[in-house]
């Protein structure tokens, strides 16, 4: 009897708590879900402008350089490789076995370097990196066009500006070569001048201090081979033979790359040397006398009136013998 009466009791209690229980209304919850994604930040570049992934290199080394954070932040760090040469933007599991380098930490400026990178001087170069975090690897960055992030640029490249004219005979002229480069790599460049061999008597040419100082990216510097024209005569064709001293050797011509902006004619192997040539036209005239300075003028006059005096004189002799006949 007592175990009924306490099953009884059991039963009223658990049936009066589950109506308690359907009688509450349920607050309804609120579940967040923030997907992080990665915010790249320009920073300096050899170009002296800002980008995406920076650039600083030489012969020996490449520098890459960057500014990554999450959006919105977190303490999780992030994982980055960057490839050179490597032309897949889209699929970079193609880019194993090409140089790289990695870089695991914090988030923020960051870099990482290539030793020894093999630069295509033949064409234009790129760097191509990902950046993950490592403990969701899923979150990556993309650019809009869904690609990996690529930088493209040249190890050396540059321009040269030349102009010919009417060189006036006697005159020595300094003949302005100007050059502008658009490498990474720093380097200086060479301007040799010369004309055909069958013009060589009517013209000199001083070759001397031709090699620019060292420029880095957009850097403008001029040389000035001195040219002397010792008879007027036709016009001839000046050459001019450019090069990059921060080029490899070559054993020939097809070894030379087109590194050289529009406007050159022929480029050779010269001496292991790639040259890429330059060529103007100039003329010569004589000088006629308001063409004269003032110093050549002094020297003019005097010479004039002695040779006046002379022609004078020998006149006057030889009129005074005619009378004695």
């Amino acid at each position: 009897m007592r175990k009924i009466i306490l099953f009884g009791i059991f039963l009223y209690i658990f049936l009066l708590y589950n109506s308690i229980a359907q009688s509450i209304p349920l607050i309804p919850g609120n579940a967040t879900f923030t997907v992080s994604s990665i915010i790249l930040y320009p920073v300096d570049d050899y170009t002296g402008t800002k980008q995406y992934i920076g650039l600083f290199g030489d012969k020996t080394r490449i520098d890459i350089l960057w500014n990554a954070n999450y959006n919105p932040e977190s303490l999780d760090p992030i994982n980055v490789t960057c490839w050179l040469n490597c032309n897949n933007s889209v699929d970079v599991t193609k880019c194993y076995g090409f140089q790289n380098c990695s870089y695991q930490g914090k988030t923020g400026p960051a870099s990482c370097t290539i030793f020894s990178p093999n630069y295509n001087y033949s064409t234009i170069n790129n760097i191509t990196c990902k950046f993950f975090n490592p403990n969701y690897p899923s979150i990556e960055y993309r650019t809009s066009e869904g690609t990996y992030p690529q930088r493209v640029f040249y190890p050396i490249k540059y321009s040269v500006s030349v102009s010919g004219g009417i060189y006036q005979v006697g005159r020595t002229i300094s003949l302005p070569i100007n050059f502008v480069s658009y490498s990474l790599l720093n380097g200086n460049y060479t301007g040799l001048a010369y004309i055909d061999p069958s013009y060589s008597s009517f013209t000199s040419i001083d070759n001397s201090y031709n090699t620019t100082s060292i420029l880095k990216y957009s850097q403008i510097d001029t040389v000035y081979p001195k040219i002397t024209v010792i008879y007027a005569g036709k016009k001839m064709i000046l050459y001019i033979n450019t090069t990059a001293n921060e080029l490899p050797s070559c054993n020939s011509v097809d070894d030379c790359p087109d590194i050289a902006t529009q406007g050159y004619q022929l480029k050779a192997c010269i001496q292991n040397k790639c040259q890429y040539i330059f060529n103007t036209e100039i003329g010569s005239a004589y000088l006629s006398l308001p063409e004269y300075g003032a110093k050549d003028l002094l020297l003019i006059f005097p010479l004039a009136i002695l040779i006046f005096l002379s022609i004078f004189l020998l006149r006057k002799k030889m009129i005074k013998n005619n009378s004695k006949i």
